[in-house]
């Protein structure tokens, strides 16, 4: 009989955003607090957990990963034993005879990995609810409600950031993720609804990335990879897992970012040209985060970015139509910053961000506040300190009526470039410009 993967594993491991070898490191020490010896765990081993290889591992080695991953039980990890392992858990449940144990399982890992993150706890509320009246009945309305929110949270974040949105939206999140659980006319209405809250929790964490709080955004983003795996979208999955490799560049993690970007574009057959023109942009930040030495591989995913643009037609998901040219400059040019901040050519970071500039054009907005602050912060390090500190002017001038980490973190980088031409009156002003804003932010 075939392995079967052991998918409430893989997501418990990812919901608690550890590596395979980071849960056998903990669950070993796990092993020792009981039993006075480590276990002799590796990431090989969870690897064939995973994929079902083994299906239960001896009583120590459960309950020190039930411990690891908070998980109340063996069957909430997929474990089973020798005479139920043809029910093992799989990727997807078909319409009839489906385990619903399993299915549930597999849905509070993935709800659970967005409860408690709102300042409500509506989740919490769902689930009284639920077991007073039973499981809710979901329908193509919901579908729709869900995606207008995600997009609704989205068009606002473009504009003017999530500093004043992100709670909120999370709040709305976790009402979404409870009726994952709910009761479904057909599996096409599941996997619609499914893909809806995807998008509603890729919205989210990017909204969490913008406003800086950066743990919630990871945890967010995974549970956008679970549900667009869950409904076999793999564009979304794609965008949520480019979204991970943009929080791995924030957090200068280059390897995470590489790896993450790279699993975005597994099969991109299935994605459209726009959508693989994103997820080259994010490999591109990655290799260029990753120094000098992957110039060659940076430029060219700068390349395949252009190519699959240029290829752009009608048929693209609704949610990345936003993407257009501006930020195509915008991105590209901050991958390449990476090489130019690092001793490479400065020409073509600069007039990638002075083309995004140009292109975004007015009124002011959280893209073009992001432009001017990484050009700013490119030609402060690289060139004319007087020509970065009116730059810089513009970018402060520019992020007035945005609420945003990113563009202040932008700032910083800028503030931090500026040390060394703090002789100059310009700069020294532009510094002092840039402390009040970064000071008005932390409020």
């Amino acid at each position: 009989m075939p392995d079967v993967p052991n998918l409430l594993l893989r997501a418990a491991r990812e919901v608690a955003g550890l590596t395979q070898g980071q849960l056998a490191e903990q669950a070993n020490a796990e092993v020792e607090r009981a039993i006075g010896r480590p276990g002799a765990m590796d990431a090989d081993y969870i690897g064939k957990l995973e994929r079902g290889v083994h299906s239960w591992p001896n009583q120590h080695y459960r309950a020190a990963l039930r411990s690891v991953l908070r998980a109340d039980t063996d069957a909430d990890l997929g474990f089973r034993g020798a005479r139920s392992r043809h029910g093992a858990a799989t990727g997807s449940w078909p319409a009839n005879g489906r385990d619903d144990v399993e299915r549930k399982a597999f849905l509070r890992v993935l709800a659970g990995s967005v409860a408690g993150l709102a300042f409500s706890d509506p989740l919490g509320d769902f689930a009284a609810n639920a077991a007073v009246s039973g499981p809710r009945r979901v329908g193509l309305a919901d579908v729709e409600q869900v995606r207008h929110m995600a997009r609704l949270f989205a068009s606002q974040d473009h504009l003017v950031g999530s500093g004043l949105s992100a709670q909120t939206v999370l709040t709305q999140l976790s009402v979404s993720a409870g009726l994952c659980d709910g009761q479904f006319a057909k599996d096409a209405v599941r996997q619609q609804f499914f893909a809806a809250v995807a998008e509603m929790a890729d919205t989210a964490a990017g909204m969490c990335l913008d406003a800086g709080t950066l743990a919630q955004a990871e945890r967010c983003f995974r549970f956008a990879v679970g549900c667009a795996t869950e409904a076999g979208d793999w564009a979304m999955r794609a965008k949520a897992l480019s979204g991970l490799a943009n929080l791995a560049v924030r957090q200068e993690r280059a390897d995470d970012a590489l790896s993450f970007a790279e699993m975005a574009l597994v099969r991109s057959d299935r994605l459209t040209p726009l959508v693989r023109s994103v997820m080259h942009t994010r490999r591109a930040r990655a290799l260029g985060l990753a120094g000098g030495h992957r110039q060659a591989d940076c430029l060219t995913a700068v390349a395949q970015a252009e190519d699959d643009f240029a290829r752009t037609g009608g048929n693209e998901p609704e949610w990345i139509v936003y993407f257009g040219g501006a930020h195509l400059e915008r991105d590209l040019g901050r991958a390449l910053s990476h090489l130019a901040l690092g001793g490479g050519d400065f020409t073509p970071a600069r007039q990638r961000l002075q083309a995004a500039v140009a292109r975004f054009g007015e009124p002011p907005s959280r893209g073009k506040a992001l432009a001017l602050a990484s050009l700013a912060h490119l030609t402060m390090a690289r060139s004319d300190p007087a020509e970065a500190a009116a730059l810089g002017h513009q970018a402060v001038a520019a992020a007035s009526g945005v609420r945003s980490d990113r563009v202040l973190e932008a700032l910083r980088q800028l503030r931090t470039a500026s040390t060394s031409h703090r002789n100059l009156p310009v700069v020294r002003e532009l510094g002092q410009r840039v402390d009040l804003v970064l000071k008005a932010g932390r409020v």
